[in-house]
């Protein structure tokens, strides 16, 4: 896919996202709320184009424009909560303080039909890059 089709996709994606559907408590709208709609065949060619590893969190950005959630977990996912500072080591580094090396990852969350499927990146803190991107589909 050529960077003008994600562009284009990407532009598209934006013209759709606050176009309310059936999960936004509108009327059910094909083009939003369906597998075959446009919503979804958009934000399926850009997941599959930016949701490679490596691609800069910027491109992600550039593109879908700001997450609909920004957020250390996602719904349903086990997080330990963590206290800000400096981590003590265990092992051959005990004694030395690390900080950037023990940051979790974070997620860029895109809603598809709300809250109830998305779109997530998944983003390594240090270096800014997608690690993955999936689908979150709620079983109906």
């Amino acid at each position: 896919m050529s960077d003008e089709s994600v562009i284009a996709l990407g532009e598209k994606f934006q013209q759709l996202r606050n176009r309310p559907g059936k999960y936004d408590g509108a009327e059910y709208d094909e083009s939003v709320d369906s597998f075959e709609g446009e919503k979804y065949k958009v934000m399926k060619g850009l997941s599959d184009q930016l949701g490679l590893p490596g691609t800069p969190a910027a491109d992600v950005l550039a593109r879908l424009g700001k997450p609909d959630e920004l957020t250390p977990s996602l719904q349903g996912e086990p997080a330990a909560p963590v206290m800000p500072g400096p981590v003590v080591g265990a092992g051959a580094d005990a004694g030395v303080a690390t900080t950037a090396q023990q940051q979790p990852p974070y997620y860029f969350v895109y809603y598809w039909r709300h809250k109830h499927d998305y779109l997530y990146f998944k983003i390594d803190p240090i270096q800014e890059k997608v690690i993955t991107s999936e689908w979150h589909m709620t079983k109906d």
